[in-house]
Protein backbone atom coordinates (compact mmCIF):
# COMPACT_ATOMS: atom_id res chain seq x y z
CA UNK A 1 0.00 0.00 0.00
CA UNK A 2 0.85 3.88 -0.69
CA UNK A 3 1.51 5.97 2.63
CA UNK A 4 0.44 9.22 1.71
CA UNK A 5 2.08 12.22 4.08
CA UNK A 6 0.63 16.06 3.63
CA UNK A 7 3.35 18.45 4.40
CA UNK A 8 1.29 21.38 6.04
CA UNK A 9 0.92 24.59 7.67
CA UNK A 10 -0.77 27.77 6.72
CA UNK A 11 2.15 30.05 7.50
CA UNK A 12 4.32 30.53 4.71
CA UNK A 13 8.15 30.40 5.54
CA UNK A 14 8.21 27.43 7.31
CA UNK A 15 10.15 25.05 5.58
CA UNK A 16 7.39 22.72 3.65
CA UNK A 17 8.92 22.36 0.22
CA UNK A 18 12.59 21.70 1.90
CA UNK A 19 11.11 18.99 4.00
CA UNK A 20 8.73 17.52 1.35
CA UNK A 21 12.26 17.47 -1.13
CA UNK A 22 14.39 16.38 1.78
CA UNK A 23 12.05 13.54 3.10
CA UNK A 24 11.39 12.22 0.04
CA UNK A 25 14.59 12.10 -0.92
CA UNK A 26 15.77 10.21 2.17
CA UNK A 27 13.31 7.95 1.19
CA UNK A 28 14.29 7.18 -2.06
CA UNK A 29 17.64 6.75 -0.98
CA UNK A 30 16.41 3.92 1.14
CA UNK A 31 15.22 1.96 -2.15
CA UNK A 32 11.71 3.77 -1.74
CA UNK A 33 9.20 4.90 -5.11
CA UNK A 34 8.17 8.43 -4.33
CA UNK A 35 6.09 10.63 -5.29
CA UNK A 36 6.34 14.19 -5.17
CA UNK A 37 2.92 16.28 -5.36
CA UNK A 38 3.75 20.34 -6.00
CA UNK A 39 0.11 21.35 -4.59
CA UNK A 40 1.22 24.90 -4.02
CA UNK A 41 0.26 27.31 -6.73
CA UNK A 42 3.71 28.77 -6.21
CA UNK A 43 5.21 26.28 -7.44
CA UNK A 44 7.97 25.95 -4.82
CA UNK A 45 9.17 22.54 -5.30
CA UNK A 46 9.06 22.27 -8.97
CA UNK A 47 11.92 24.42 -8.54
CA UNK A 48 13.60 23.16 -5.82
CA UNK A 49 14.14 19.92 -7.53
CA UNK A 50 15.43 21.74 -10.79
CA UNK A 51 12.43 20.55 -13.12
CA UNK A 52 10.01 23.02 -15.30
CA UNK A 53 6.33 23.62 -14.85
CA UNK A 54 3.63 21.88 -16.99
CA UNK A 55 2.95 23.88 -19.95
CA UNK A 56 0.69 21.63 -21.98
CA UNK A 57 -2.89 20.74 -21.57
CA UNK A 58 -1.82 17.75 -19.28
CA UNK A 59 -1.11 19.50 -16.10
CA UNK A 60 -2.25 19.47 -12.42
CA UNK A 61 -4.67 22.13 -12.51
CA UNK A 62 -6.94 20.64 -15.21
CA UNK A 63 -6.84 17.72 -13.64
CA UNK A 64 -8.21 18.86 -10.17
CA UNK A 65 -11.06 20.13 -11.65
CA UNK A 66 -11.89 17.91 -14.74
CA UNK A 67 -10.82 19.77 -18.06
CA UNK A 68 -8.10 17.60 -18.48
CA UNK A 69 -8.99 13.30 -17.81
CA UNK A 70 -5.68 11.70 -18.78
CA UNK A 71 -3.54 9.50 -17.09
CA UNK A 72 -2.11 10.76 -14.16
CA UNK A 73 0.72 8.98 -14.97
CA UNK A 74 0.72 11.68 -17.72
CA UNK A 75 1.96 14.20 -15.13
CA UNK A 76 4.58 12.89 -13.41
CA UNK A 77 7.90 13.69 -14.20
CA UNK A 78 10.99 11.46 -13.29
CA UNK A 79 13.51 13.40 -11.30
CA UNK A 80 16.32 11.07 -9.71
CA UNK A 81 17.04 7.31 -9.10
CA UNK A 82 18.91 5.79 -6.26
CA UNK A 83 22.10 3.13 -5.76
CA UNK A 84 19.41 1.34 -3.49
CA UNK A 85 17.02 1.45 -6.42
CA UNK A 86 14.57 4.16 -5.15
CA UNK A 87 13.23 6.82 -7.22
CA UNK A 88 11.66 10.07 -7.08
CA UNK A 89 9.57 11.75 -8.98
CA UNK A 90 7.08 14.53 -9.04
CA UNK A 91 4.15 15.99 -10.65
CA UNK A 92 5.40 19.36 -10.88
CA UNK A 93 2.95 22.53 -10.46
CA UNK A 94 1.92 24.83 -13.86
CA UNK A 95 0.71 28.38 -14.73
CA UNK A 96 -2.98 27.37 -14.28
CA UNK A 97 -2.12 26.41 -10.47
CA UNK A 98 -2.68 29.97 -9.67
CA UNK A 99 -6.61 29.76 -10.57
CA UNK A 100 -7.41 26.67 -9.74
CA UNK A 101 -8.44 27.73 -6.02
CA UNK A 102 -11.64 29.74 -7.96
CA UNK A 103 -12.27 26.81 -10.56
CA UNK A 104 -12.57 24.21 -7.50
CA UNK A 105 -15.00 26.51 -6.25
CA UNK A 106 -17.30 25.17 -9.62
CA UNK A 107 -16.67 21.31 -9.72
CA UNK A 108 -18.65 18.77 -7.78
CA UNK A 109 -16.66 16.86 -4.75
CA UNK A 110 -14.28 19.41 -4.56
CA UNK A 111 -12.93 18.23 -1.83
CA UNK A 112 -12.09 14.67 -2.85
CA UNK A 113 -10.58 15.65 -5.93
CA UNK A 114 -6.66 15.08 -5.13
CA UNK A 115 -7.50 11.90 -3.53
CA UNK A 116 -9.73 10.58 -6.55
CA UNK A 117 -6.53 11.31 -8.54
CA UNK A 118 -4.16 9.93 -6.78
CA UNK A 119 -5.43 6.55 -6.30
CA UNK A 120 -4.47 6.07 -10.01
CA UNK A 121 -0.64 5.65 -7.98
CA UNK A 122 -1.98 3.47 -4.85
CA UNK A 123 0.34 0.57 -4.91
CA UNK A 124 2.66 1.97 -7.07
CA UNK A 125 4.39 3.95 -5.08
CA UNK A 126 5.14 3.83 -1.67
CA UNK A 127 5.19 7.01 -0.81
CA UNK A 128 3.80 10.11 -1.60
CA UNK A 129 4.27 13.31 -0.37
CA UNK A 130 2.53 16.54 -0.47
CA UNK A 131 3.91 19.93 -0.52
CA UNK A 132 0.42 22.05 0.75
CA UNK A 133 0.35 25.82 -0.01
CA UNK A 134 0.38 28.08 3.17
CA UNK A 135 -3.05 28.39 3.42
CA UNK A 136 -5.95 27.00 4.85
CA UNK A 137 -8.03 26.77 1.45
CA UNK A 138 -9.78 23.98 -0.89
CA UNK A 139 -6.08 23.33 -2.18
CA UNK A 140 -5.38 22.47 1.60
CA UNK A 141 -8.92 20.49 2.13
CA UNK A 142 -7.71 17.99 -0.49
CA UNK A 143 -4.77 17.43 0.70
CA UNK A 144 -6.17 15.95 4.35
CA UNK A 145 -8.79 14.43 2.62
CA UNK A 146 -6.33 12.31 0.34
CA UNK A 147 -3.16 11.71 3.10
CA UNK A 148 -2.91 9.18 5.41
CA UNK A 149 -1.05 11.40 8.07
CA UNK A 150 0.71 14.71 7.93
CA UNK A 151 4.12 16.04 8.99
CA UNK A 152 3.85 19.98 10.16
CA UNK A 153 6.76 22.29 9.67
CA UNK A 154 7.28 25.01 12.37
CA UNK A 155 9.33 27.57 13.53
CA UNK A 156 10.24 28.24 17.46
CA UNK A 157 8.21 31.53 16.84
CA UNK A 158 5.24 32.95 18.43
CA UNK A 159 3.22 33.42 15.17
CA UNK A 160 3.67 29.45 14.22
CA UNK A 161 2.15 28.90 17.24
CA UNK A 162 -1.00 30.43 16.78
CA UNK A 163 -0.68 28.92 12.83
CA UNK A 164 -0.69 25.48 14.44
CA UNK A 165 -3.26 26.07 16.40
CA UNK A 166 -5.58 27.28 12.84
CA UNK A 167 -4.10 24.30 11.28
CA UNK A 168 -5.14 22.07 14.47
CA UNK A 169 -9.05 23.03 14.02
CA UNK A 170 -8.83 22.58 10.03
CA UNK A 171 -7.58 19.34 10.39
CA UNK A 172 -10.43 18.29 13.03
CA UNK A 173 -12.96 19.51 10.56
CA UNK A 174 -11.85 17.50 7.30
CA UNK A 175 -11.93 14.45 10.37
CA UNK A 176 -15.26 15.46 11.05
CA UNK A 177 -16.85 16.11 7.10
CA UNK A 178 -14.44 13.90 4.70
CA UNK A 179 -12.42 11.40 6.40
CA UNK A 180 -13.54 7.86 7.19
CA UNK A 181 -11.09 8.01 9.97
CA UNK A 182 -8.74 10.40 11.77
CA UNK A 183 -5.64 12.10 10.26
CA UNK A 184 -2.52 10.35 11.27
CA UNK A 185 -0.15 13.53 12.81
CA UNK A 186 3.40 12.50 12.94
CA UNK A 187 4.51 15.24 14.36
CA UNK A 188 6.20 18.77 14.19
CA UNK A 189 9.37 19.53 12.50
CA UNK A 190 10.92 22.39 13.52
CA UNK A 191 12.38 24.07 10.40
CA UNK A 192 15.16 27.05 10.69
CA UNK A 193 17.01 26.69 14.11
CA UNK A 194 19.33 28.74 14.83
CA UNK A 195 22.04 28.33 17.38
CA UNK A 196 22.68 28.69 20.03
CA UNK A 197 18.88 28.38 20.29
CA UNK A 198 17.36 31.98 21.64
CA UNK A 199 15.48 32.62 24.63
CA UNK A 200 12.63 32.87 22.53
CA UNK A 201 13.00 29.87 20.89
CA UNK A 202 13.05 27.80 23.95
CA UNK A 203 10.12 28.98 25.44
CA UNK A 204 8.26 27.99 22.16
CA UNK A 205 9.65 24.60 22.34
CA UNK A 206 8.57 24.25 25.55
CA UNK A 207 5.22 24.83 24.13
CA UNK A 208 5.28 21.68 21.28
CA UNK A 209 7.01 19.76 23.50
CA UNK A 210 3.44 20.14 25.44
CA UNK A 211 1.45 19.17 22.48
CA UNK A 212 0.10 15.53 23.21
CA UNK A 213 -0.18 13.15 20.63
CA UNK A 214 2.04 15.26 18.60
CA UNK A 215 5.87 14.92 18.86
CA UNK A 216 8.63 16.95 17.94
CA UNK A 217 10.07 14.89 15.30
CA UNK A 218 13.30 16.75 14.80
CA UNK A 219 14.63 20.39 15.00
CA UNK A 220 16.31 21.38 11.48
CA UNK A 221 18.99 24.34 12.28
CA UNK A 222 19.25 27.10 9.27
CA UNK A 223 21.52 25.30 6.92
CA UNK A 224 23.30 26.54 3.96
CA UNK A 225 23.03 22.96 2.62
CA UNK A 226 19.72 22.77 1.78
CA UNK A 227 19.71 26.40 0.51
CA UNK A 228 22.56 25.39 -2.28
CA UNK A 229 20.86 21.75 -2.72
CA UNK A 230 18.04 23.66 -3.65
CA UNK A 231 19.60 25.90 -5.93
CA UNK A 232 21.10 22.64 -7.72
CA UNK A 233 18.04 20.67 -8.09
CA UNK A 234 19.70 17.84 -6.04
CA UNK A 235 18.27 16.23 -2.60
CA UNK A 236 20.07 16.99 0.22
CA UNK A 237 21.10 13.05 0.98
CA UNK A 238 22.97 13.44 -2.72
CA UNK A 239 24.39 16.87 -2.58
CA UNK A 240 25.95 16.20 1.19
CA UNK A 241 25.33 13.05 2.06
CA UNK A 242 27.84 12.64 4.75
CA UNK A 243 26.00 16.08 6.57
CA UNK A 244 24.46 16.13 9.98
CA UNK A 245 21.17 17.95 7.92
CA UNK A 246 21.07 15.04 5.71
CA UNK A 247 20.73 12.08 9.07
CA UNK A 248 18.09 14.32 10.34
CA UNK A 249 16.29 13.86 7.16
CA UNK A 250 16.84 10.17 7.08
CA UNK A 251 15.43 10.14 10.77
CA UNK A 252 12.30 11.42 9.67
CA UNK A 253 12.27 8.97 6.69
CA UNK A 254 12.10 6.33 8.89
CA UNK A 255 9.16 8.28 10.87
CA UNK A 256 6.99 7.52 7.62
CA UNK A 257 8.28 4.03 7.05
CA UNK A 258 7.57 3.01 10.52
CA UNK A 259 3.75 4.02 9.71
CA UNK A 260 3.82 2.44 6.33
Amino acid sequence: MTLTTAVTNQKGGVGKTATTKEVGGALAEAGRSVLLVDLDPEGHLTGATGLPKATGDANLARALIGTWEGSLADLITPHSTTEAGGRLDVVVSSPEMLLVVRELDKVRNRELRLQRLLSAVDGIYDHVLIDCPPSLDILTDNALAAADGALVPVQAEDSSIAALQLLLSQVAAVDADLREKPLQLHGLVVNLMRRPMTTLARSVMEIYEGYEDLPVLATVPLSVTVVEAWRYGRTVVDYAPASEIADLYRDLAKVLEAAA
